[in-house]
């Protein structure tokens, strides 16, 4: 039993009023007409005149009304126990060796072991299991089950935390599992008959990052061939310094980037065909639009990103091209991440990826509740019930004094 505003319960003392005026009230006797007090003998039983109290029934409504109302303002909030617990484990930490035992200890101790998935499957159900998580949506649901405890195992990765901040609820304990670290191979490139370019991942809890490593074919190496991105930059003599800059960004990712930019010059007034992948237009002059080009064209603006869409296929570069653009706004890196085709690949990275977000940063504190709920318990406000039995008891201590006269 917990009050949330326990001040209110002096008013509790408010239970003498009832108690006062019950003291007070005098009923008054039955009138019995007389014709002479002849034959009226007086009694020899002492004559109590002090003061008694009248309608007990009555006395005690009306003190339980105040009780009641005072119960309520001062937030009355019960404790509910509940029997089960249980464990849930995201896909693919069940196997890792430092939890396992982890796992059997706590299932011996009465936990349900379960995993970590749409509507919480039982550990060895693995039809039931889901490949894709979203742990906020998931924590949502499991509020809604009726638990003593949940103890979740749980890779905290950046992509599963979908959603504003949450609280953790009381009851439940979010452990996250680091996996080790693992390297792997994102792609192998051919560079030339007889040479290769592997590009290698590195991922761990800390972090994740690439590297590039050049080695000789062997018939044993899976290659892929370099992919190739035609580019057509059209300008006039007003953009010669942004052309400049923007040709320096296209070499720059040629020679770090495992791809090949086909660059293709053409003046204002010949950029009126294009046939490549990309056209980059640098001039005041009406753009030359084709269905299957992209385009990125120079539309100064106040907006703070450097590239912005603009309608299909279409980005808008918001500021002239300088050295303190391309520098302040990673222009190299930026115009990568628009001309490269990598969405095969950032999903294998996402896949491999065992980066983690520390249970601090994941979800908000919740110091205020873990004082004040019991392990395996949980607190229910029972205003609703407070304020249903008040209205009742009023309605019946209405009735018994509208009867007595009182």
């Amino acid at each position: 039993m917990q009050f949330a505003n326990p001040i209110f319960l002096w008013a509790l003392m408010g239970l003498s009023i009832p108690i006062g005026i019950h003291l007070l009230s005098r009923k008054e006797g039955k009138v019995i007409k007389l014709g002479s007090l002849r034959h009226v003998q007086e009694t020899s039983t002492q004559q109590f005149r002090g003061i008694r109290l009248n309608e007990i029934l009555l006395l005690i409504l009306r003190c339980l009304l105040i009780a009641i109302f005072t119960l309520i303002l001062s937030g009355l909030h019960l404790n509910s126990f509940r029997k089960l617990k249980w464990v849930l484990v995201e896909n693919g930490l069940e196997s890792q060796s430092p939890l396992t035992p982890v796992l059997d200890s706590l299932a011996e101790d009465g936990y349900e072991i379960r995993r970590l998935s749409e509507n919480f499957p039982l550990l060895n159900d693995s039809a039931g299991s889901s490949r894709s998580t979203n742990y906020r949506t998931l924590l949502e649901k499991l509020e809604t089950e009726n638990l003593a405890e949940a103890i979740v195992f749980a890779q905290n990765k950046p992509t599963n935390f979908k959603g504003p901040r949450q609280k953790l609820p009381a009851n439940v304990r979010w452990i996250s599992q680091p996996l080790e670290p693992l390297d792997y191979t994102l792609r192998n490139i051919q560079i030339n008959s007889d040479s290769l370019e592997i590009k290698k991942g590195h991922t761990s809890a800390d972090g994740t990052y690439f590297t590039s490593e050049k080695t000789r074919m062997s018939a044993s190496n899976d290659t892929e061939s370099l992919d190739t991105i035609s580019v057509t930059i059209v300008k006039d003599e007003d953009y010669s310094y942004d052309f400049d800059i923007m040709k320096a960004a296209l070499t720059t990712i040629s020679k770090s980037f495992p791809i090949k930019i086909e660059v293709e010059e053409k003046d204002v007034n010949d950029g009126k065909t294009i046939d490549s992948d990309w056209c980059i237009w640098l001039s005041d002059e009406d753009i030359s639009r084709n269905d299957s080009t992209k385009i990125l064209y120079v539309k100064p603006t106040r907006d703070l990103e450097l590239f912005i869409p603009a309608r299909k296929n279409e980005w808008i570069i918001t500021k002239r091209l300088n050295e303190d653009v391309a520098l302040n706004q990673n222009l190299t890196l930026k115009l990568a991440s628009l001309l490269i085709p990598s969405k095969a690949l950032q999903q294998k990275a996402n896949s491999k990826d065992r980066r983690l977000i520390s249970d601090s940063i994941a979800w908000s504190t919740n110091e205020s509740n873990d004082k004040n709920i019991m392990r395996g318990s949980i607190t229910q406000s029972a205003n609703t019930f407070l304020i249903v039995l008040l209205l009742t008891l009023l309605l019946i201590e209405r009735l018994i004094a509208y009867q007595r006269n009182q």
